[in-house]
């Protein structure tokens, strides 16, 4: 259950790791004070790529075989992104950093 394969919701437990490993660079992305180059070596702009790609990947899998509304979660994507974007243009922090 819950596996890619499985009748019963799959792909969630996938998108649950994915999601996790993007938590796991950004992280790091913390830690580091946002410097690129984690001391371990990993490119954490690479990574972050990498994960995000995965995530996304395991999120349109979900909606696919999960039978959910593909339009609705396209209109939702672009009503969030443009929320997130108009606080990003109006935080005074963001022109700081």
């Amino acid at each position: 259950m819950f596996s890619i394969g499985s009748r019963r919701w799959p792909g969630i437990s996938k998108l649950v790791e994915e999601c996790g490993e993007v938590l796991q660079v950004c992280g790091k992305l913390i830690g580091s004070r946002g410097e690129i180059l984690h001391w371990d070596g990993t490119n954490l702009r690479e990574k972050l790529q990498e994960e995000c790609a995965d995530v996304l990947a395991a999120v349109s899998f979900v909606i696919r075989f999960c039978d959910l509304d593909d339009v609705a979660i396209q209109k939702r994507v672009y009503q969030k992104r443009a929320l997130f974007e108009h606080w990003h243009a109006t935080n005074p922090e963001a022109i700081s950093d």
